[in-house]
């Protein structure tokens, strides 16, 4: 029975109600513009029982500022932008980052295109996130479709 109590006292917040509001609160990615960062009531509800959760969240949600400034940088270089961001923290090891970009140049190499690329890349974790996007670098440059690419994240 002391074991259970002390499970307990390691945990933060009970209720996932109270610790959405805290997370919201202290947390620099919730209120960000630019992108979006969506995390399942599952998930606050597991995050107030388990310790190891509550720290997995909490690690991934202060990585998520310098990965979407990442993120923003690796698109620039090749010419692109990021029109909208979603992260949606879904479960326990489990991220979806829908990503939409564009190139700053449509096909006739005026600027303001409107071509946009889709993504949904899915990570365990955030520093994933730009694993990812650096690995499949040649989705983002404007050079891909001329040289015949057709890559998918």
């Amino acid at each position: 029975m002391l074991k259970e109590d002390n499970k307990d006292s390691d945990v933060r917040y009970k209720n996932p109600y109270e610790y959405a509001k805290y997370v919201k609160k202290c947390f620099d990615c919730m209120r960000a513009e630019g992108y979006r960062v969506e995390i399942s009531e599952r998930l606050y509800y597991r995050a107030t029982k388990d310790k190891k959760i509550e720290q997995w969240l909490e690690n991934n949600l202060t990585m998520l500022p310098y990965c979407m400034k990442t993120l923003n940088d690796i698109i620039a270089v090749t010419g692109g932008y990021i029109v909208s961001c979603i992260c949606h923290m879904n479960n326990y090891n489990n991220i979806s980052t829908e990503i939409c970009a564009s190139d700053r140049f449509s096909g006739t190499g005026m600027l303001g295109g409107r071509m946009t690329s889709r993504s949904v890349i899915r990570t365990t974790n955030v520093s994933e996130i730009e694993e990812q996007i650096r690995y499949n670098s040649i989705f983002w440059t404007p050079e891909a479709e001329s040289a015949g690419f057709k890559a998918k994240a």
